[in-house]
């Protein structure tokens, strides 16, 4: 999958999860009436929101990757962070919006049409943070954290006032909480890639084999590779691959090739590599019977 098709794909992600919680969201707005307070039905909504957009967000990787040991722990951790997103991101846009409202109507603004929306985007924006920052704690990575974080917030302001907009403009409330729901998805996967891809300082180019042009954003410090499902590049299918055969670390200079203690050697250039080479833009990296093109951004 090239840089750009993963763009796509989380875009999709989106789309799908914003389909597949608007049901579910129609359900709690329908016993609306049922709740006794109002706080306990917009938290309601906002978990359940939270569950499948964060659900299948958390999936992204392990179908990416064709890995049900990424899979599984991503749906849990994509469940556990977009439940607390919609409850965070809930409380953040009704702070918001006591501290704008006042603003707002001090300046003789209208409240219904500024202060309202943007207040609750910024909570859809918190809401996206979470949904981001799920993947970054899966991998155990703080870049992958913070690019979550800075695209779930981008992403979920911009399809939260998209949101927003459609739900106060629109007459038909069903509608538009559907095409809110999954402007907001879109957005959110939309600038996770984005995000990702544009802070990542390298990249892999697979030339080989059956996943052959596939493209992978270095957007961790330490990227392992092997033939494990639980590696961050796996390379299940070819051959003389060990489990976990070695591994890129990003460092303040530039990007090292450390080889595990492998029976299979790594060849850069077809030179024999064993620690802490040192990668230049366009060097060919040779794990088994796997090639990669190493690309580094200038």
């Amino acid at each position: 999958m090239t840089l750009i098709m993963r763009i796509i794909f989380f875009s999709i992600i989106g789309l799908i999860a914003g389909i597949i919680s608007w049901p579910f969201a129609e359900v709690i707005i329908y016993f609306q009436s049922s709740f006794p307070y109002l706080w306990l039905f917009s938290i309601t909504t906002g978990v359940v929101i939270g569950l499948f957009m964060g659900g299948c967000f958390g999936m992204s990787e392990g179908i990416l990757s064709i890995s049900r040991e990424k899979l599984i722990p991503g749906l849990l951790m994509g469940l556990c962070f977009g439940a607390l997103g919609g409850i965070v991101g809930l409380f953040a846009g009704q702070a918001i919006l006591g501290f704008l409202g006042t603003m707002i109507f001090n300046s003789n603004i209208s409240f219904k049409t500024i202060a309202n929306p943007l207040s609750k985007a910024l909570g859809w924006a918190v809401f996206g943070m979470c949904i981001g920052l799920s993947e970054g704690i899966r991998s155990r990575s703080l870049l992958k954290a913070r690019n979550g974080i800075i695209g779930g917030f981008i992403g979920g302001i911009i399809g939260g006032l998209a949101f927003e907009y459609l739900r106060l403009f629109l007459s038909i409330h069903y509608f538009s909480r559907l095409a809110g729901l999954m402007l907001l998805g879109l957005f959110i996967g939309l600038f996770y890639a984005l995000v990702e891809i544009n802070m990542a300082k390298a990249s892999l180019n697979l030339l080989s084999g059956d996943l052959k042009g596939r493209e992978y954003p270095l957007t961790q410090k330490f990227t392992t590779i092997g033939s494990s499902p639980v590696t961050a590049i796996n390379l299940t299918g070819y051959n003389n691959i060990e489990d976990i055969h070695t591994e890129i670390t990003q460092a303040k200079d530039g990007f090292y090739l450390t080889t595990a203690d492998s029976k299979n050697k790594t060849f850069v250039n077809d030179d024999l590599t064993q620690v802490n080479k040192k990668l230049e833009d366009g060097d060919i990296i040779r794990i088994g019977t796997a090639q990669f093109e190493f690309k580094e951004k200038k």
